[in-house]
């Protein structure tokens, strides 16, 4: 017995199973199942993206400090009534761009109606006391932006950067002139990690034709720090300050060696 087809002079198949063929109303019935499936998905998208159900009602914030409480409240009130699933995250950013002291935004969904919005502020890193703006005192932040102090808050204790000038940015913000920033944040980021502030407190940042000058709180002394390599030399005033006397001025521009004038004794 021969299972299969035999191709020879005489061809004949056997115990050959035939194809079903699909009636035409088989094939409609899919046609139609696979157009009422994308109107129904095309309908449910479009009564997500419209539907009031979904309209923002609420906007939540995390905590925030430097902002003010009505700056963000007339930023935030911009997504209200907005469609939550149209809102991104790039609108979120730009409703919040006038206000100065924002570095970031972050933006999530709570269904159906409400969205929350954290807000990450720079950190105020200097104070700047400038002639060009003689109505108060201005923050730095890490960006190089020199902003205004927040009208809310009393000015943070930070050491004060004098022997500057400023310059208007518009919008309220002012950029340091004849200044190297760059040099500045670095110097700024190495008293931050040799932890001078837990031990010799700085009181002021002047900027000279030296280089940079920092002034210890309490008369305790000044640095003249120079123009880089702040880390190295602020680690060796650290190693070597028991042996310098109280009030000296300390010049740590050299590589090999600390060399400090010591205070002149009818100096009160």
């Amino acid at each position: 017995m021969t299972i299969g087809a035999y191709r020879g002079a005489r061809s004949w198949d056997l115990a050959r199973p035939r194809r079903r063929r699909r009636s035409r109303r088989q094939i409609a019935g899919r046609l139609v199942a696979a157009v009422a499936l994308l109107a129904l998905l095309v309908g449910g998208g479009n009564w997500l993206l419209t539907a009031p159900f979904f309209e923002v009602a609420r906007v939540q914030s995390g905590r925030f400090r430097y902002s003010s409480k009505s700056a963000v409240d007339a930023a935030f009130a911009r997504h209200l009534g907005r469609n939550i699933w149209r809102l991104t995250q790039a609108d979120v950013t730009a409703a919040c761009a006038d206000l100065p002291w924002v570095r970031e935004v972050r933006l999530q969904r709570r269904i159906p109606d409400t969205i929350v919005v954290e807000l990450t502020e720079w950190r105020p890193l200097l104070g700047v006391a400038s002639d060009e703006a003689p109505d108060g005192v201005r923050i730095l932040v890490a960006n190089g932006r020199v902003l205004a102090a927040p009208e809310h808050l009393d000015v943070p204790g930070l050491p004060l950067l004098v022997g500057c000038r400023l310059e208007s940015a518009g919008n309220g913000e002012w950029r340091l002139a004849g200044v190297d920033l760059d040099s500045l944040l670095a110097l700024v980021r190495a008293v931050e990690d040799t932890g001078l502030e837990s031990s010799c407190p700085v009181d002021f940042v002047r900027s000279t034709e030296k280089g940079f000058v920092l002034e210890l709180r309490g008369r305790s002394g000044s640095l003249l720090v120079g123009r880089g390599d702040f880390r190295h030399r602020l680690s060796r005033y650290l190693l070597t300050r028991e042996q310098i006397p109280a009030g000296s001025t300390v010049d740590l521009r050299f590589e090999d060696r600390v060399t400090f004038e010591s205070p002149r004794p009818d100096r009160t």
